[in-house]
């Protein structure tokens, strides 16, 4: 949970450099050998959401998929300067999965993942360049969260910004307990039923747009039971709803009151969650959806992300 409070982007230069090196990520690199540009230190990294949606700023994107299945990840590497810039970018897989890195058709993994990274073309002020980065969920891993990050570098060897790539392995078909959740938004898989902490990202909205998941709670035993369901709030200039049906429950949900009816063997209730963006949104915000048994500490979560358009 402390990764979404603490990777907003307020600062790129500050903020990546405090994150990077708190967990070991920085690599220290040798200065480009003969850049066709001087050595810029204004360039950002931007992401596309979900659903081919809009690029972000936000500092993680995860996606959801199948094992076996892969998914591409689009990044814009963007010279924010005024000056002809050339950036390094390199790319590094924090699980067992593996990222391949292309500049259209052309697989430069093996230079994105070295040490001394891939270097860009020369990019106009404003004008950027787009890298997929493609992460395919090993078959037969127990691990259902897998992650790489990108990181870009001037040529002289100085961090300007990162962004985090999540690929979340789809739900099992069925929970074994009497307070599953299970979350899921469009048309992406869903996520949970056991996988705690699972990260669900929202296509990209613009100020004032609203993403919208639906949070199913489920009995999975053979004895009726209710369920418990609380969402931590996040705001950061973002509105939440949540309703049961027809009813605004999301009073009860966030004093954590809310309670299913008692729910028979495969029981269920579909709650709808939606997340408003104000005219003050942060660049990103996450909420922690909690499930279990009433009076008791709860036993499931997942997390719902939702990134503003750059």
């Amino acid at each position: 949970m402390g990764l979404f409070r603490t990777l907003r982007r307020r600062g790129p230069a500050v903020l990546a450099t405090t994150a990077l090196l708190l967990s070991g990520l920085v690599v220290l690199i040798a200065p480009a050998p003969a850049p066709a540009a001087a050595p810029s230190h204004a360039g950002e990294l931007l992401v596309r959401g979900p659903a081919s949606s809009s690029y972000t700023r936000a500092p993680l994107v995860s996606q959801v998929g199948k094992e076996g299945a892969t998914l591409s990840f689009s990044v814009q590497v963007r010279n924010s300067g005024v000056d002809l810039a050339q950036y390094r970018v390199l790319v590094k897989d924090l699980t067992a999965a593996k990222a391949q890195t292309y500049d259209g058709s052309l697989n430069v993994q093996p230079l994105a993942g070295s040490t001394g990274g891939y270097v860009t073309k020369a990019l106009a002020t404003k004008a950027s360049q787009t890298l997929t980065v493609k992460i395919t969920i090993p078959t037969g891993d127990p691990a259902y969260r897998h992650n790489s990050v990108v990181l870009l570098y001037s040529t002289d060897g100085a961090i300007l910004d990162y962004v985090y790539l999540d690929a979340e392995q789809a739900a099992p078909a069925v929970g074994t307990t009497s307070a599953d959740l299970l979350v899921k938004q469009g048309g992406q898989p869903a996520l949970g039923n056991g996988q705690e902490y699972q990260v669900l990202t929202a296509p990209t909205v613009a100020r004032n747009g609203t993403a919208t998941f639906t949070a199913t709670l489920q009995n999975n035993t053979a004895t009726p039971a209710a369920v418990a369901f609380t969402v931590v709030d996040a705001a950061c200039g973002y509105t939440l709803t949540v309703k049961d049906g027809r009813t605004d429950v999301t009073a009860a949900v966030l004093a954590g009151t809310y309670r299913t009816p008692a729910l028979a063997r495969l029981g269920k209730r579909n709650l709808t969650i939606s997340v408003k963006a104000t005219a003050t949104a942060c660049v990103t915000t996450s909420w922690v959806l909690q499930s279990g048994v009433p009076d008791q500490a709860p036993t499931h979560f997942a997390n719902l992300l939702v990134n503003l358009a750059a």
